[in-house]
């Protein structure tokens, strides 16, 4: 094998022989190029409704990242996203109205709240099997989102009405209003993209990742050379819950509101799709995924066939995509330099 080409380390990492170190500053200086650019560029060409399209896709893609990480390293399929998604939006509103706790103090005591419920249901359910995991996410999913409808919890999640969120004082410096702005939140919400994206890259590339892909392809045998299976996959849906909370507390910061809608399973299966869509294999692929998904709905509803274009969409995406649209362009520039170096 060449010094040049590419080869797959026991973690099962790409890595690159010869020319890596000498690329890598190369690529982290690009990096924090398109970062910049990403952040501040689109708040001086693009309109506030294009802004707010595309914050939406970026939160989508977000959801789409913990649902993909999941499905990637572990092999299992959560449809239970969207009860973390809104009910993190839910606690935060209710400490605000109910419990007169500070912004700050609401937001953190809610992201602590989904991470312990993410906690004692993975420690039910992570032991099951694949299709057993995704039937009971999806049935704790209704749970919570019928719970809300309940006419005995009315006076605090105000049934169908959903909730206001407008709270006085400061988030980490920025106030409702500035969440509220298109502008100003763009910037957030690329920002949390990169910071999610690079923590699931850093945890794929760990020896937990690698420990949880192993289990993915033959736990029996992770068993029988002394592995716990046990702890790996609750940490892992712990941690892709965590990153559905911080999602959920970004949406509910931006658009002030809470409703049932946001515990719909068609939140779930919308960071699903995208997910496919974009490519499940990194932290690129779902986030691209929930972009393209956003742009296109919105691009489908101004026809008057958002459901019916998105269906063909998808069959088109998987059918002639079926790792993504990130992972089928990756693919074709390896093709490329391999036809490069004959």
């Amino acid at each position: 094998m060449s010094g040049g080409t590419a080869r797959v380390d026991a973690r099962g990492g790409a890595l690159f022989a010869g020319g890596a170190p000498a690329r890598a500053p190369l690529f982290v200086l690009l990096a924090a190029l398109l970062f910049g650019l990403g952040a501040f560029v689109p708040t001086h060409l693009l309109s506030e409704f294009a802004l707010r399209i595309g914050a939406g896709g970026l939160l989508l893609g977000m959801l789409a990242l913990s649902v993909a990480f999941l499905m990637s390293q572990a092999g299992l399929v959560a449809l239970g996203a969207a009860s973390v998604y809104g009910g993190v939006g839910y606690l935060f509103a209710i400490c605000l109205s109910e419990w007169d706790l500070s912004p700050t103090a609401a937001l953190l005591f809610a992201f602590v709240a989904v991470v312990v419920y993410s906690a004692a249901l993975g420690a039910l359910i992570v032991r099951t099997n694949p299709l057993a995991f995704m039937m009971l996410t999806l049935a704790a999913g209704e749970m919570i989102g019928h719970s809300v409808m309940l006419e005995g919890l009315r006076d605090y999640t105000s049934g169908a009405d959903g909730l206001v969120v407008n709270f006085k004082g400061a988030v980490f410096g920025l106030t409702s209003a500035d969440f509220a702005n298109a502008t100003q939140f763009w910037p957030i919400a690329w920002s949390a993209a990169w910071l999610l994206g690079l923590a699931a890259f850093a945890v794929r590339r760990s020896r937990f990742g690698a420990t949880l892909r192993a289990i993915r392809e033959n736990e029996e045998r992770m068993r029988f050379s002394g592995f716990g299976t046990y702890l790996p996959r609750l940490a892992a849906f712990v941690f892709v819950n965590a990153i559905a909370g911080v999602c959920g507390l970004l949406h509910v910061l931006n658009s002030g509101f809470v409703s049932p809608e946001s515990l719909g399973l068609s939140v779930s299966t919308n960071a699903l799709v995208a997910a496919l869509i974009g490519g499940v294999a990194g932290s690129i692929g779902p986030i691209a995924g929930g972009f393209l998904f956003a742009v296109a709905q919105d691009q489908f509803g101004a026809h008057g066939f958002t459901q019916l274009l998105t269906g063909f969409a998808i069959v088109v995406f998987i059918v002639l995509l079926p790792r993504g649209v990130v992972g089928g362009l990756i693919e074709a520039a390896r093709r490329g330099a391999r036809r490069g170096t004959r």
